[in-house]
């Protein structure tokens, strides 16, 4: 009988072990916080995480870093780098939604640069909120935008500080301004 019981244990952990996600993208350490590293692919598993470390994550040309279905009152901190593709597109970047959100971080957010490629292409908008609710966005670097540092819809009482807009990389004007030279 216990020779039985030992097998059927040992197979009901194989089939657990075979069913569960094993993607390197996402690791779940505990109930309430989850890490973001590796090729980015989805975000689906979010929601159930208190705690979101986004750390050296590179997102592929035309996705979008979905951060809508965030836990309300959720801590997103950025660490290392993210990088995105090159595709031209609308985007966004990435695109959040919540209320109670504190997006944090010391990491850069690195938007490849379209620039090279003229001013009368489709370029993604770097960062989008829309329904973003009595949230904070601080401390982190984005770098390279394509387009549009932020589009910001439909949100209240939010905060945007302590962040750092680099786009140095650029050859002079933005090309986006309304300045002539």
């Amino acid at each position: 009988m216990k020779l039985s019981l030992i097998k059927f244990l040992a197979a009901a952990l194989l089939a657990a072990a075979a069913t569960t996600d094993a993607s390197p993208m996402m690791r779940q350490e505990a109930e309430a916080g989850c890490t973001l590293s590796g090729t980015y692919s989805s975000s689906s598993g979010l929601s159930a995480c208190s705690d979101v470390v986004i750390s050296n994550l590179n997102v592929p040309a035309g996705v979008t870093l979905d951060l809508t279905k965030l836990k309300a009152g959720a801590t997103v901190t950025f660490s290392g780098t993210t990088t995105f593709g090159t595709k031209l597109w609308s985007g966004p970047l990435i695109l959040l939604t919540g209320t109670n959100l504190k997006v944090t971080g010391t990491g850069t957010l690195d938007g490849a640069w379209y620039w090279k490629q003229g001013q009368s292409v489709t370029r993604p908008v770097f960062f989008r909120l829309n329904h973003v609710d009595k949230s904070t966005l601080s401390g982190f670097t984005l770098k390279n935008s394509p387009f549009r540092t932020f589009s910001i819809l439909h949100s209240t009482s939010t905060t945007l500080t302590g962040l750092k807009l680099d786009s140095s990389a650029g050859n002079g004007l933005a090309k986006n301004t309304d300045a002539s030279t």
